[in-house]
């Protein structure tokens, strides 16, 4: 992960929430930002966006980064999580102010790009192979060669930023966003041998799908579609060219949001 520094004036900024009934403070985020001379537009799919509020949990904030991946996202804890966010919804105004006054940097984080024949999708969390209900087998190949073939519930392969999501779930390692690699760990492999694997950030890593059954095994992406595999597919995952972009205040904040959403003490 790098740092830099600001952004110049604000003039458009993006509006992201979560899909609930709740509300949200659209009146007092629009008027912070008219106050500078900023113009706040709800949704996806704007041009000219400098800055994007996402008011949510980790998947409102993969939306937003999704939706704008050029532009640095502001992550607000409207939702459960919010490992990705900088604070909870209380903190919201004076957020604002700290980004309107240039109180913030901005960090680049490792983000992921994903091949399979003519998809190419951009990658924030993790890239997963799974199976419906039956075993399957997938090997990773990496920079060309062999490391592994699992046979079990298939394979994730993540980024930092996605070790504090459904890798964590899988007994992965919680890894700072600092570090520059990806992560690879076969799920509920049929082998007491299975063990997490790290590799460099530049690394190019291949899936092959060696067997699995007809209609069993789905690519997923970021928990997106289920994009249905057979066997004979290969896809490949490497760094994307463009970062990952998120506001943030305190160097310190992801161990923050570990001890908070983890309760540790």
């Amino acid at each position: 992960m790098s740092r830099r520094g600001p952004l110049g004036a604000l003039r458009r900024v993006a509006l992201i929430t979560r899909d609930d009934e709740q509300e949200y403070p659209v009146d007092l985020i629009r008027a912070r930002l008219a106050a500078v001379g900023a113009e706040l537009v709800d949704g996806a799919g704007a041009e000219g966006v400098d800055l994007v509020v996402a008011l949510g949990g980790d998947g409102t904030v993969l939306r937003a980064l999704g939706a704008y991946p050029q532009a640095p996202t502001l992550a607000v804890n409207f939702g459960r999580v919010g490992f990705l966010t900088q604070c909870d919804r209380d903190g919201l105004e004076e957020a604002l102010a700290r980004v309107v006054r240039g109180e913030y940097f901005v960090e680049e984080r490792l983000a992921l790009d994903v091949r399979r024949g003519a998809l190419r999708a951009r990658c924030i969390n993790e890239v997963v192979w799974k199976g419906i209900a039956h075993i399957s087998e997938v090997s990773l190949w990496v920079d060309g060669d062999h490391v592994h073939t699992s046979r079990g519930d298939g394979l994730i392969v993540g980024t930092p930023t996605g070790s504090t999501a459904y890798l964590m779930s899988t007994g992965a390692p919680i890894v700072t966003p600092g570090v520059s690699c990806l992560i690879a760990n076969p799920l509920n492999e049929y082998s007491f041998s299975s063990r997490p694997l790290i590799f460099a950030g530049d690394a190019s890593l291949e899936v092959r799908v060696e067997d699995c059954r007809a209609g069993d095994l789905v690519l997923v992406i970021d928990g997106g579609e289920r994009l249905p595999l057979s066997a004979g597919e290969r896809v490949q995952v490497s760094r994307a060219a463009d970062p990952t972009l998120l506001v943030a205040f305190e160097p310190s904040c992801f161990f923050r949001n570990l001890r908070e959403r983890l309760r540790w003490g």
